[in-house]
């Protein structure tokens, strides 16, 4: 089995194919991607504690992410992409160590299907080429916004959307250029930063959604 990823999604899946009995391979293309968060008792303890750790930037970025939308787009799209990258939690750990094997530094450059049925992907990198066959191969790799790709929306309604850094722009009341439409999620991330790309962003979101929505209705 091969795991293409790098993050908790990657990193717990091929956790859990391997106690299940699979041999489990994750392949992840940063030289040093498979990396797991700190113990809560092995960080400074001298800074804020976030959902993510201990660090002034994380204590922000949690806990005051409405001040993310007055840096610039550029500032904000970057931000999003490269804050909170790749990692495992701290407690897989253990759990990975000695029954995961991980191929580093490698992209795939295609995967074909062989006669049998099985799966071979092709691997670029560090000046080597090589191939993996393998059963199965999951795709854990995360996917980036893109407002074009939501045409549950209908093109009207998407072209009426004020877009940038890679999402539709909020207010603070996470209502977007079309009034009693909100985002929330990945999309609200380009607004509000990257802690609306994960599920501890629902506990900063949802208060000052159900405000702005019941301030409208009211």
């Amino acid at each position: 089995m091969v795991v293409v990823g790098a993050g908790q999604s990657a990193l717990e899946s091929a956790v859990l194919l391997a106690e299940a009995g699979a041999a489990v391979r994750v392949v992840a293309r940063g030289p040093r991607a498979v990396a797991f968060g700190a113990p809560p008792d092995h960080q400074p303890r001298l800074r804020p504690e976030s959902p993510f750790g201990r660090a002034w930037s994380l204590y922000a970025l949690s806990h005051h992410a409405v001040g993310f939308r007055r840096l610039p787009a550029p500032a904000r799209e970057y931000l999003v992409r490269r804050v909170l990258g790749p990692k495992g939690a701290w407690w897989l750990r253990d759990r990975f160590a000695g029954r995961v094997r991980v191929t580093q530094g490698r992209q795939i450059s295609r995967v074909t299907v062989r006669a049998d049925g099985r799966p071979v992907v092709s691997l670029r990198g560090g000046g080597r080429v090589g191939e993996l066959a393998a059963d199965h191969v999951m795709a854990a790799t995360g996917y980036r916004m893109s407002v074009a790709a939501l045409d549950f929306l209908g093109p009207g309604l998407r072209s009426e959307l004020v877009t940038g850094a890679g999402g539709p722009w909020l207010d603070a009341g996470y209502g977007s250029a079309v009034p009693g439409l909100y985002f929330t999620g990945l999309p609200a991330a380009a607004s509000f930063g990257p802690v609306m790309r994960f599920v501890c962003g629902t506990e900063y979101a949802s208060p000052r959604l159900a405000k702005a929505v019941a301030a409208a209705h009211g």
